[in-house]
């Protein structure tokens, strides 16, 4: 399909769904310039080829959806509009961003949907033996710090300590506090979202642990926010 240039305004007006597609292109999304053509960019990638369409179609108007190649599990779309890609760049987007993107400023009430689309491209929700666990991953330690300082100013849930992973950087919450951002991110707030992963949230929401929580694991402020899961 080719690319056809256009006007798009999705990245100028927040809402939830915006917030949420942003913070999915923040995660798994790319822009640059063609050098061949000037054409201006805007790519997002994932082996969710369904939801990845879905994301397309929310988004709207011409892209093109396309397998990487014949070997890879991995599929794109490209917007091509200078106007789009100077709209990401508003927002603290950049080419080559891995590394050195930073947590954008987002109205309060977008924030979980931000970080939604975040963890649904690049997270994780899992289990490690019978405890729930959500890990965040990127290449900028400056973007998880931002990001874990959110979760907190938000909800309550102490930020935890950024570690190393390879050549990246991840954060983890884990037991309630895992139990706590599910809630957060996929029930008070729900909305668009990967739904593997949705569905691991539910099975965390109905979570229980064995025994009672070290102490300082529950926060004053997570106890208002979450009181119908930390009973």
């Amino acid at each position: 399909m080719p690319r056809v240039a256009r006007s798009v305004d999705f990245f100028r007006v927040w809402s939830a769904e915006m917030a949420y597609v942003l913070g999915y292109w923040w995660a798994d999304g790319c822009m640059y310039i063609n050098p061949s053509t000037n054409g201006h960019l805007v790519e997002i990638a994932s082996i969710d080829s369904e939801h990845l369409l879905h994301v397309g179609n929310v988004i709207g108007g011409n892209f093109s959806y396309r397998r990487v190649s014949k070997q890879s599990e991995c599929y794109n779309i490209t917007f091509c509009s200078k106007q789009m890609y100077q709209d990401l760049a508003l927002l603290g987007a950049t080419p080559r961003k891995s590394r050195t993107i930073r947590f954008p400023i987002i109205p309060a009430t977008h924030v979980p949907h931000f970080i939604r689309g975040v963890v649904d491209g690049d997270g994780t929700l899992a289990w490690n033996g019978d405890r729930p666990i959500i890990q965040i991953y990127s290449g900028s330690p400056d973007f998880l710090d931002g990001l874990a300082s959110a979760v907190e100013y938000a909800t309550g849930i102490p930020a935890p300590q950024r570690q190393t992973n390879r050549d990246n950087w991840v954060l983890k919450w884990s037991t309630t506090r895992a139990k706590c951002l599910a809630c957060w991110l996929y029930e008070m707030n729900s909305g668009l979202a990967l739904p593997r992963k949705a569905a691991i949230a539910q099975d965390i929401l109905a979570w229980q642990p064995k025994k009672r929580p070290e102490k300082g694991t529950i926060t004053d402020t997570m106890r208002l926010h979450f009181p119908d899961y930390l009973a």
